[in-house]
């Protein structure tokens, strides 16, 4: 297997000619080293990476772009989008990216970052008239084992590979498009699946007017305020980012992502009227559960999120819950300030009936609930204050208050309050918080960036949060730290280095027979990362990252990696590779780093025990319009013990393939 890989790779090396720069993945990576320790690999990333993929081919007139055009390129902050606004009102017309190095906030490492996908044209006339683009993308995955044989796992009931096929149009006054995903062990054209695949969504939305009044149908992502009642997608949490804490609500936008879980599905609209902004939408749709009925009346205890539909029981929940939302957020805007108001009504054809477990005791149930919440933001000279204040219907409160300021022309600083009580409870939240459910966490977060001298950077912040009331992973309430630093050396735009330490001091969950209590875990982490440019063709990006974890027992473990990136100038292809060593002596000194992949995918693996890691990414343009990518990854286990089983040590790798036909 690995052999024949080895051969196709090769061929379609020789046979390239010219390579475009993978900005995108690029910046992706820069976003997703950025996130910390363990990020998820199940967080949606679809509308960061189809902004960036579309700036990167169109870039954004600065000149002209609306405070919405620059809110999509997700990494400036809303002071800094002020600063460019207020700069380019007094200076007139923007030329040059020397030029943005006078507006506050804006370092050469943003600026660095920002080159790709911003232009200087005096109109935005031209952008907006731009000619539409068309894209359809075809994806094919499968894992393999040594261990495993055969392309079928006996437990499910479909074939092992994952399908991905999407079509986008893209233009100023229209968008519209289709994605669908068939999942590892889902049936394909068979089963439960006789027309295809496992999912499918549609979206679109268009221009109504002059005023910038849109309307949304099929899928669509809400993103409000500071994501306590509703914020589908991504959002940014505790990052090497230490000081971009507030959250840029972006409103509606329509979703071409195949999350099965975030996403609404119905109509919606974005109205305009001077100051004031008004979002209405409706969305009904089904969601997987395992429903059951008690004298005619039905119920279910919790939601299947995992999206896989392999089994019979997966299959038997599948669309089994009807869920019907209505809502809408509303704003007034003055100079630099607004403020928003959010209301959401849901509803579902079955009542929610949770377990007795302890953690659940003050969890919403029932048929309906309903949230609303109140957010500001606003900013006087250098400080800028941001919140959001909300209620849920089963007498649930939370708040979360920020503010961020300049202590002086090479600092920045921010802090964030949060105070969500037991019982507040919103299915859309997704805010800045120490947990992935917003509920039950009284916190106070600090986070501070200085530029000490030319080339250096240093990154810290503090969190300190509590459980008042019991969580999945606790026996009792609980309380925790965290703590982060990093310092980096940039020495010329060809070579950047950093330091990185992290620590987590929390309680958790010990099970002994019947008996239940918390136990002082603590997780360190250091990291060391060189990235240099060696010349036009080639860089090279090395890493040492050590891990220490203790809680009943202590476990430590280290990773070393050498990445090559060969981008050959006036060439079609490009490609880039790694080999990994690691070494821990368990799971919970489990290490991550993020892989190059696909464009519109990625790969962060959990990387344990004693082993290899290596993956080898291609990616040939034969035109304007057609690209093709090829990535092959392996990880190789050695025995450590002894005893483990021989599944533990099989050799384990990935094949992805994808093309794009861009029209």
């Amino acid at each position: 297997m690995i052999k024949t890989i080895g051969q196709i790779l090769l061929i379609l090396f020789v046979v390239s000619a010219r390579a475009q720069n993978p900005l995108v993945q690029q910046t992706l990576e820069d976003l997703m080293e950025s996130l910390g320790t363990e990020p998820d690999e199940n967080t949606d990333f679809q509308e960061i990476m189809d902004d960036l993929a579309y700036f990167g081919q169109h870039p954004l007139p600065v000149n002209s772009a609306t405070k919405e055009d620059l809110q999509r390129l997700h990494f400036l902050s809303d002071i800094q989008i002020d600063e460019l606004i207020e700069f380019r009102i007094k200076t007139g017309q923007i030329f040059s990216l020397y030029e943005m190095a006078a507006i506050k906030g804006f370092y050469p490492e943003l600026l660095s970052k920002l080159e790709p996908f911003i232009s200087f044209e005096n109109s935005g006339d031209k952008h907006k008239s731009r000619k539409s683009d068309n894209d359809v993308f075809v994806r094919s995955t499968r894992a393999f084992s040594d261990a495993e044989g055969g392309v079928k796992n006996p437990n499910y009931v479909g074939a092992m590979e994952r399908y991905y096929l999407r079509l986008k149009h893209t233009s100023s006054d229209l968008e519209y498009g289709f994605v669908a995903e068939k999942d590892p062990g889902e049936t394909f054209f068979a089963g439960s699946n006789k027309y295809g695949f496992d999912y499918t969504g549609a979206y679109g939305n268009f221009k109504v007017g002059s005023t910038g009044q849109r309307v949304f149908v099929g899928d669509y992502h809400v993103k409000f305020g500071q994501g306590l009642v509703a914020w589908h997608g991504f959002s940014m949490g505790k990052s090497s980012e230490t000081t971009q804490t507030f959250r840029s609500g972006q409103g509606i936008r329509s979703s071409s992502s195949t999350d099965e879980n975030q996403f609404f599905r119905g109509i919606a609209s974005q109205m305009k009227f001077g100051q004031f902004s008004f979002m209405p939408f409706v969305s009904f749709r089904s969601l997987d559960a395992n429903v059951d009925t008690v004298e005619g009346n039905p119920f279910f205890g919790a939601f299947q999120t995992s999206g896989y539909h392999r089994t019979k029981s997966e299959i038997l929940g599948k669309d089994a819950l009807n869920q019907m939302v209505g809502g809408g957020y509303a704003s007034f805007s003055y100079q630099r300030w607004s403020i928003g108001a959010t209301a959401i009504f849901t509803s579902f054809n079955a009542e929610m009936n949770r377990s007795d477990e302890p953690e659940n005791q003050f969890l919403w149930e029932g048929k309906e609930n309903f949230v609303a919440g109140i957010d500001w933001k606003g900013s006087v000279r250098n400080v800028f204050i941001f919140g959001e204040a909300a209620f849920s219907a089963n007498k649930g409160k939370a708040l979360l208050t920020g503010i961020m300021l300049k202590p002086a022309s090479n600092a920045e600083f921010t802090a964030v309050y949060r105070n969500i009580n037991k019982t507040y409870f919103s299915f859309f939240s997704n805010s800045f918080t120490e947990s992935s459910r917003t509920n039950d966490e009284h916190a106070l977060y600090f986070g501070f960036k200085f530029f000490p001298a030319p080339k250096w950077t240093i990154r810290t912040y503090a969190d300190f949060f509590e459980y008042r009331w019991i969580k999945y992973t606790t026996a009792a309430p609980a309380k925790g730290t965290e703590l982060f630093a990093q310092i980096s050396y940039a020495p010329s735009r060809k070579t950047d280095i950093y330091l990185r330490f992290f620590q987590e001091d929390k309680e958790q969950k010990v099970t002994a027979g019947n008996l239940r209590y918390n136990q002082a875990q603590r997780i360190n982490r250091l990291r060391l990362n060189y990235t240099h440019d060696i010349n036009e063709n080639f860089s090279i990006k090395n890493r040492i990252e050590m891990s220490f974890h203790s809680k009943l027992e202590n476990e430590k473990g280290y990773l070393i990696y050498q990445d090559l990136i060969f981008k050959p100038a006036g060439k079609r292809f490009a490609v880039n590779g790694r080999l990994a060593y690691f070494s821990t002596d368990g799971y919970n000194s489990r290490l991550y780093a993020y892989e190059n992949d696909l464009l519109y995918s990625f790969s962060i693996p959990a990387l344990y025990g004693k082993g290899i890691r290596t993956y080898l990414n291609f990616r040939h343009t034969f035109n304007d319009k057609l690209t093709f990518w090829l990535k092959f990854a392996a990880t190789r286990r050695f025995s450590q013990t002894g005893t483990e089983e021989p599944g533990d040590l099989a050799m384990k790798s990935e094949l992805k393939i994808q093309l794009r036909y861009q029209f």
